[in-house]
């Protein structure tokens, strides 16, 4: 397999849809599954991504099926095994005719032998970030399995192939997980040593779970936001959609009130300040969605031995990706917490 993804991870977002200016529209766009509104950004036929594409005779992952609840929902999920999979992946930049950029990410198998076991260390929850689905995450996967742990990718609910009709901002989403887990437990996937690595809403999410689940060890959090309804106005600028400040405004009002929550016990600092064990925070200096002063402002109420990485040339939309700067320091980061 030669690319994964080719191009910039853009995220078509609920606000871009005709007909859903008003506030009223644009609360109930916020509050509908992502997955009812839009396709999934990555396929989810493994063989023909992976054990095809690198000539392996079999599937490495398992799939699983979480039910939690309430609201009920199931919630897809793969599990891979710690694994030499004989596979690196690398991104880089570059410059089209046309003048725009293109963000390239590469699986290139490293020699023609076939997968080798490795000793596991424990396990890493790795969750994707608003409107995406768990193969985006696929290339943390096999870089987290080489090192040693076994990896679930879960498709949060209301994405993917998850089923679930509301996106919650955190509130179900938090439960979710906290019930994967158990699940996770009885079923022997993993011990008492979990860790759990995010991407944009899904760091905040592992924030959210780790402050109300003790069995979370450690979380890595890349480009996490300090108070969602200024993430999501940062989104809406930066994508140029066709909203009102005003109306965007009126629309997370209405929202927070369907949900029953306030944004402030939502917030990225809130998350941080219950947090029993050190985060690794991440983030890129062009990163305009959740800039350097969210991390400093996370970084500053996080526990003692916290630490923060910036990618100087990273905006949101691939910091998640940039593992020549990314791989060493978070590998070494989850073999020294668990």
């Amino acid at each position: 397999m030669q690319r994964f993804v080719r191009s910039v991870l853009l995220v078509v977002l609920f606000l871009c849809v005709a007909g859903c200016a008003t506030p009223g529209g644009l609360s109930k766009r916020i509050l509908t599954a992502p997955n009812i509104q839009n396709r999934p950004l990555v396929s989810s036929n493994w063989e023909d991504l992976f054990a095809k594409g690198l000539g392996w005779k079999a599937n490495p992952f398992q799939t699983l099926t979480i039910p939690v609840g309430p609201p009920d929902a199931k919630l897809s999920a793969l599990e891979l095994p710690a694994t030499d999979y004989q596979i690196d992946f690398t991104s880089s930049t570059t410059n089209l005719p046309n003048g725009k950029r293109e963000f390239i990410i590469q699986g290139l198998p490293r020699t023609n032998s076939p997968p080798e076991a490795v000793r596991e260390h424990a396990t890493v929850i790795v969750l994707h970030g608003y409107s995406l689905n768990k193969e985006t995450m696929l290339p943390w996967a096999f870089l987290l399995a080489q090192a040693g742990y076994r990896v679930v990718l879960v498709d949060l609910r209301g994405h993917g192939q998850s089923t679930g009709d509301t996106f919650s901002c955190g509130k179900y989403e938090t439960r979710d997980l906290v019930q994967a887990l158990d699940y996770l437990r009885a079923k022997g996937a993993c011990d008492d040593k979990v860790g759990v690595l995010g991407l944009s809403f899904g760091a905040n999410l592992a924030l959210y779970w780790a402050a109300r689940d003790p069995r979370v060890k450690t979380v890595v959090a890349i480009a996490p936001y300090d108070r969602p309804e200024q993430a999501f106005e940062r989104f809406a600028h930066e994508m140029k959609l066709p909203v009102t400040r005003r109306s965007l405004e009126k629309a997370l009002t209405m929202t927070a009130d369907k949900l029953d929550l306030n944004w402030s016990d939502w917030s990225g600092q809130a998350a941080m300040r219950q947090q029993k064990n050190p985060v690794l925070l991440i983030g890129g200096e062009k990163d305009r969605i959740s800039p350097p002063s969210d991390l400093e402002a996370l970084k500053r109420v996080a526990p003692p031995g916290s630490s923060t990485l910036m990618i100087p040339t990273a905006n949101h939309f691939i910091i998640g990706y940039c593992f020549q700067e990314l791989a060493g320091p978070v590998k070494a980061w989850l073999q020294e917490r668990l």
